[in-house]
């Protein structure tokens, strides 16, 4: 019983954890598509500094977050150690970047639009 809860904890970490990355990732290439648009004048100063407020601020939550997760989970209770967990991290974690993967370039190709609310 102990390994099936162990697992399922890696389970979900690693979903998690690969959430919050692509999250922040996506959050930084915001913020380069942001500052294009802002220099190439298709956006004012004003819209760039409210969604920068939103983007920055979601970045920075999703990696700090990230970090703590992996501080929390493998430093202080020392979990991810045995080869199931391993396993069932790298199963879920792989999972949700293809995911995200898989759907990149129409997240970048939104980001450089002007009226991208998201």
């Amino acid at each position: 019983m102990g390994n099936l809860m162990l697992f399922g904890a890696a389970l979900f970490v690693g979903f998690a954890t690969a959430d919050m990355f692509v999250r922040s990732w996506t959050g930084l290439l915001r913020t380069v598509a942001l500052v294009v648009l802002f220099l190439r004048g298709r956006i004012s100063g004003e819209t760039l500094f409210l969604r920068l407020n939103t983007t920055v601020t979601m970045t920075l939550l999703c990696g700090l977050t990230l970090a703590a997760v992996f501080l929390f989970y493998y430093r202080f209770y020392g979990l991810g150690r045995s080869e199931l967990e391993q396993i069932g991290y790298f199963l879920t974690a792989t999972g949700r970047t293809a995911v995200y993967i898989m759907g990149l370039e129409r997240r970048i190709t939104a980001m450089f639009d002007p009226g991208d609310l998201g």
